[in-house]
């Protein structure tokens, strides 16, 4: 086996920093991409976990009624239109609530480069 000379050595070590420093940008660049990707594909996911919470809650508040109030389940009879009344109108409680405005508001700012 052949010494190589300070010039190859050197030539040689030159070599493979470049490739290293080639595979880190490349890294820094497909990480970047992954990372913009992830956050368009999860900005939804903060509002839908609010509605699905609202309509859980809704769902689960008609299961029982408090003794007080099992004497007017004969005048009320909740219904399909009963239900989509009280989703109506949570969902105005909650976007006439200044917090929730305010995160909006935040979230729309952010959404936008």
């Amino acid at each position: 086996m052949k010494k190589k000379t300070e010039h190859e050595l050197a030539h040689s070590i030159d070599q493979v920093e470049r490739r290293i420093e080639v595979r880190r940008a490349r890294l820094q660049r497909h990480a970047g991409e992954v990372a913009d990707a992830t956050r368009e594909w999860a900005k939804p996911l903060p509002l839908l976990g609010a509605a699905a919470v609202a309509v859980v809650g809704f769902l689960l508040s008609r299961g029982r009624a408090a003794p007080s109030v099992r004497r007017y389940e004969s005048v009320a009879r909740p219904g399909l239109i009963a239900a989509l009344a009280g989703l109506a109108q949570i969902a105005l409680r909650l976007a006439a609530s200044p917090l929730i405005r305010a995160g909006w508001n935040r979230y729309v700012s952010r959404g936008r480069p």
